[in-house]
């Protein structure tokens, strides 16, 4: 564990948030440094003004810290922080990973390769009929789950995990020390057996509604792609779509009837280019391309020979996804030259294209 004292300090200072954290440890590179530094030196970091620079020197701090260490200390909880080995490597990859996850079961590493399942907290019976089956078929193709433990959807996606025998993770958006909703206390302790109940939260932080849409980031954050059920235009399920956009994980939406107000932002997502699921091999279809331990290794095999600049093209990619303007820049081509080889690629059936301008050997 990195400084847990120091980056508690930081964490108490009122408008230093994960981003600037990790702007002040790539500056300083030791969490110590940072508090032996004048203001002069600290307003060198990004995003740290005057203002801010006094308040890292001069805020008290004492009192949350010893809380916090004294709430850790002889409790089943544990701290995981983004300087740990064992802090979950996609989510180091978001703009603003949580610098401290506080959790109660451990993260494995087949965790990578994870699906988040999300939507409204009144569901219909179609919404729970959906989540459970395409949760059913995400596990027994060894998907772990993640969803907010929220009412609704995600209590059925985390509960629906469990009883097929695969792991879940759900993010919380209030201390790991409370249980919300309350009737969920059973399925925390299932969740604790069976994957992990985490937050970035502090403990005795309590459930308020300004915490959720900042939980959904890291929801999103854990996946290879988010899958949205049952959600109104303006929802949290809906901004977490949004956080995965901005992530560049795959965005999948279930259909739903249009004069049903539940299903207005779901089919709003479809609109928007959102993968259009109807049964969970559309979901499978893309994510067994990008995941870490596919349960298939697929042989490629041709009935034609690649030349030229399709064989060019192609050598440069791999199962690792890769956006086009990387790929031209490598080449020393412009996105516009290589594009009608990658379309032919396509075409022939040895690549596929991603969101995002994305591309991967099938």
């Amino acid at each position: 564990m990195a400084d847990l004292k120091n980056i508690l300090k930081l964490m108490a200072v009122p408008g230093v948030g994960p981003r600037r954290i990790l702007n002040l440890m790539t500056y300083f590179k030791s969490v110590d440094r940072i508090f032996e530094a004048d203001s002069r030196e600290l307003c060198r970091v990004g995003g740290i003004d005057q203002r801010l620079a006094d308040s890292i020197l001069k805020t008290d701090t004492n009192r949350f810290v010893e809380d916090q260490l004294k709430s850790i200390e002889n409790s089943p909880f544990k701290v995981t922080s983004y300087f740990d080995d064992d802090y979950p490597k996609k989510l180091k990859n978001i703009y603003d990973p949580p610098i401290l996850l506080y959790r109660m079961g451990n993260f494995c590493e087949k965790d990578v390769d994870a699906i988040a399942i999300v939507g409204t907290r009144t569901p219909s019976e179609y919404g729970k009929a959906v989540t459970a089956k395409l949760v059913q078929g995400l596990v027994e193709n060894q998907l772990t789950i993640i969803s907010g433990f929220a009412r609704g959807i995600d209590t059925v996606a985390h509960k629906t995990a469990i009883r097929n025998g695969g792991r879940t993770i759900a993010v919380l958006g209030n201390g790991i020390d409370r249980v919300y909703p309350p009737e969920n206390r059973e399925l925390k302790n299932e969740i604790i057996r069976n994957g992990v109940y985490c937050s970035e939260f502090p403990i005795g932080t309590k459930p308020d509604a300004v915490n959720f849409p900042r939980r959904n980031r890291i929801i999103s954050g854990l996946s290879l792609g988010v899958v949205v059920i049952e959600a109104g235009e303006k929802s949290g399920a809906i901004l977490t779509a949004y956080y995965a956009v901005d992530q560049n994980r795959e965005i999948y939406a279930v259909p739903g009837r249009i004069n049903d107000r539940k299903s207005i932002g779901t089919n709003r997502l479809i609109q928007k280019g959102a993968k259009l699921v109807a049964d969970v091999d559309d979901i499978l279809a893309e994510i067994d391309n990008v995941r870490k331990y596919p349960i298939n290794s697929k042989q490629i095999s041709f009935e034609f020979k690649l030349d030229g600049d399709e064989k060019i093209v192609y050598e440069k990619l791999s199962n690792e996804p890769v956006n086009i303007d990387v790929l031209a820049e490598s080449l020393h081509k412009s996105p516009f030259d290589i594009l009608p080889v990658l379309l032919n690629l396509e075409i022939k059936g040895c690549i596929r294209q991603l969101a995002g301008k994305m591309f991967v050997r099938v």
